[in-house]
């Protein structure tokens, strides 16, 4: 049987503009991974008035399809990282979804140390409106999402 493995990862401004989107799966094309992430801002805008407790995870978004799971996670500075988790129909797992609460921490936690080191890069035009095209952020985001397995540590 196949593990849950990372989909796609996207990086949404303050302002819910994205300002990345990769993919990693033939499954789903780009396009239909922009719309899933985009959806996702409602349920950020409706879980934002009960967050009290300062933890930045938002955990399970919504599942689409049995196969493919997003995960939320909130900076303080306004940045959301939204990571789909695809898992194979088939593969063991608590209802289709095949991720534990908190697995994916240590994936959001590694996402937001990336994108703190390329906006702390005095040669970074931090400007929301276009999308980040940094090769050392693009290489991060591509080792995270390819390292992540359930139950390993990034």
């Amino acid at each position: 049987m196949t593990a849950p493995r990372i989909a796609c990862i996207a990086v949404i401004g303050k302002k819910n503009s994205p300002l990345h989107l990769s993919t990693f799966t033939n499954n789903r094309d780009a396009l239909s991974f922009h719309f899933l992430v985009h959806t996702t801002l409602d349920i950020f805008a409706s879980r934002l008035p009960a967050k009290t407790n300062g933890d930045s995870d938002f955990g399970l978004l919504y599942a689409v399809d049995d196969e493919v799971a997003l995960y939320g996670w909130l900076t303080n500075t306004g940045i959301k990282f939204v990571i789909a988790v695809e898992t194979p129909t088939g593969a063991e797992g608590d209802g289709g979804v095949g991720v534990r609460e908190g697995e994916l921490k240590g994936v959001f936690k590694a996402l937001q140390t990336a994108y703190i080191t390329l906006v702390c890069n005095p040669f970074y035009d931090n400007d929301e409106t276009r999308p980040i095209e940094s090769r050392r952020f693009l290489n991060d985001v591509k080792r995270i999402a390819e390292s992540w397995r359930p139950n390993v540590q990034v």
